[in-house]
């Protein structure tokens, strides 16, 4: 009981801070994340924040605020230093597909189960799938750290839930698998090519 409750504080700050780097990142000009995945990412958050039921386990529910604040967080900082593409079909369907995860919620939202958390981890792989084009299309245009922690964070979360029921464990192995999608070409190519681990960072 104790070792979770310590290994949920350890997760908890290691997600807390993981979006430093990124946004260090931000303003130096290292990243120019894309305004329109970013919103996408705010949205399933929200989502996500949403839909957690009451009874969830509280690692679980502490990761649907870090979540949501986070991507709302860099979102907010790309209307300042992000790229304004104009999104390509499949971001436009994530976003879709991401509204259609709220909408979802709020008809199923008096009910307990596995559905709108499904649906929402569906709508999140949808927003998921640009950033992995693009990290592994140009690993060299994004900086490792800030996905290496969150992945960390959310590996020790996994860790550090109580009940291990399929509800609670959902959400912390999905972040955990997506986010070791994205660390997993960064750190390949920056191996291969023998980049100082400084410049890992920000």
């Amino acid at each position: 009981m104790i070792e979770t409750y310590f290994l949920g504080l350890i997760a908890q700050l290691i997600l807390a801070i993981s979006i430093l780097p990124y946004t260090i990142s931000i303003f130096r000009g290292t990243v120019k994340p894309n305004r329109i995945s970013w919103f996408i990412w705010s949205i399933i958050g929200f989502a996500f924040w949403l839909i957690t039921p009451s009874t969830a386990d509280e690692v679980t529910k502490m990761l649907t605020v870090i979540f949501m604040v986070n991507p709302s967080i860099i979102f907010i900082l790309t209307i300042f230093k992000g790229e304004n593409i104009k999104p390509d079909n499949l971001e436009k369907f994530s976003l879709i597909i991401g509204i259609t995860a709220i909408l979802i919620w709020y008809i199923f939202k008096d009910d307990s189960g596995l559905l709108p958390i499904i649906i929402a981890i569906i709508a999140d792989f949808c927003a998921l799938i640009p950033t992995l084009r693009f990290v592994f299309n140009s690993p060299h245009e994004e900086r490792p750290l800030a996905w290496i922690l969150f992945f960390l964070g959310s590996l020790i979360a996994l860790f550090a839930i109580e009940a291990h029921t399929l509800e609670s464990m959902m959400l912390p192995a999905y972040m955990t698998v997506g986010s070791f999608f994205v660390v997993f070409p960064l750190v390949l190519y920056r191996v291969k090519m023998k980049i100082p681990l400084k410049n890992w960072i920000i």
